[in-house]
């Protein structure tokens, strides 16, 4: 593990990648849509030039070669692999071709990261999948499944990892699942969210401040205690039914691990 390096696997506009390199790291960024991968490379054009900032534009799959694409027009973090996904809510949507590389051979050729920040749309598993026990990130950081979240889980503890946080991605707040609950007037729940995230949530970090959209806080600089697998589980499972029995929580969540 290189204790300097940091991967931020979907960089979309870059806010988490100049997070990180504002906090000393160097950082690969990986980010399959090109038109952003060219606006990426401009934007990092001095740190690309002194060698603290490696851009790839592939995406994560399985194997090496080319594989449909689907851009959001509408919302550029929602491109994605799947077109369910970036098609979502009625968005535009078109179809490119990109390079593709297995997570395991990015690992081998650019090193294993103190932190793996990971958001690419529902691809999140292909990383997963290349992670060795033996030879992995301190500490990673996925979107949370409403459907697989504990498979991702299980995998993650597979791969040598035993403490765990999920994130709330507004406030950088820990879950607490009954801020969501349908039973409750939205008004209220809405409003015990707000004194909750104001009590509890991260929104900056030594005069950084996360724009919406953002990963949020690096690594063990998360707000919460870490928890073992099983209360971790059991908070995904609550956050599970209140999104199958209300259509939506209103807000997404992230998963933190660390070994």
């Amino acid at each position: 593990m290189q204790a300097d390096l940091v991967y931020d696997v979907g960089v979309n506009d870059g806010a988490d990648s100049s997070y990180y390199l504002g906090k000393g790291f160097r950082v690969v960024g990986i980010e399959a849509h090109p038109g952003l991968a060219q606006a990426l490379q401009q934007r990092f054009s001095q740190e690309i030039a002194a060698g603290r900032y490696t851009l790839l534009n592939v995406g994560v799959a399985e194997q090496d070669g080319m594989l449909p694409f689907w851009i959001c027009d509408d919302v550029s973090e929602w491109s994605s692999f799947s077109r369910e996904i970036a098609s979502r809510n009625g968005s535009r949507h078109h179809e490119e071709y990109v390079l593709t590389r297995p997570f395991s051979r990015i690992l081998a050729e650019h090193g294993v990261p103190y932190y793996c920040k990971v958001d690419i749309e529902g691809n999140d598993r292909h990383c997963l999948d290349g992670i060795s026990p033996n030879d992995a990130p301190q500490f990673v950081s996925i979107e949370m499944s409403h459907r697989n979240g504990g498979r991702d889980l299980t995998l993650l503890e597979s791969l040598g990892y035993r403490r765990f946080k999920i994130l709330n991605q507004l406030s950088f707040a820990p879950a607490l699942p009954l801020l969501n609950s349908p039973s409750r007037p939205a008004t209220v729940n809405r409003l015990l969210d707000r004194l909750y995230s104001w009590r509890f949530g991260k929104r900056e970090d030594e005069g950084w401040v996360f724009p919406n959209g953002s990963s949020g806080p690096l690594a063990d600089s998360t707000p919460g205690r870490w928890r073992p697998l099983s209360q971790t589980i059991a908070t995904w499972r609550k956050l599970q039914k209140i999104h199958d029995k209300a259509g939506s929580l209103n807000v997404w969540f992230d998963i933190h691990a660390t070994r």
